[in-house]
């Protein structure tokens, strides 16, 4: 590990668990910078093994510090149901982080998000409907 983090509250590094593992689930992870952030999460007091071996995952695949973000995410009960709860989750979280500044470029990118799961909904739906005839 780096120089030691300033330590904070738990309850911020677990909120910050839950909005990566949305993130993972939504496609939206940047799992580069997941060690350095673990690495804050165990100074502020997050006992857990997978947190402290993605803290020091610096070298590890991209696919590796994913897989530990979703165990610790599970072991400390900061998982979703589904993608829908995360994303539902993730709409939250961007409303509620929203600046007068922001809210307009926020606002388009989640509804982007969104229009483009229902798009891709509606297309599975159309394609089991009118299958092809061979």
């Amino acid at each position: 590990m780096t120089d030691s983090p300033t330590p904070r509250d738990a309850g911020a590094a677990r909120a910050e668990l839950r909005d990566d593992e949305a993130k993972r689930l939504l496609g939206m992870l940047a799992p580069g910078a997941l060690p350095l952030r673990a690495q804050q999460w165990v100074a502020d007091g997050l006992d857990d093994p997978s947190v402290s071996a993605l803290a020091d995952a610096l070298t590890r695949t991209d696919e590796q510090r994913t897989e530990l973000l979703a165990e610790a995410a599970a072991t400390l009960g900061l998982g979703f149901a589904s993608v829908k709860a995360a994303r539902a989750y993730h709409g939250e979280r961007l409303v509620a982080s929203m600046t007068a500044a922001s809210a307009p470029a926020d606002a388009l990118g989640m509804a982007n998000g969104f229009t483009d799961t229902i798009e891709e909904s509606v297309r599975d739906s159309i394609s089991r409907l009118f299958r092809p005839r061979g």
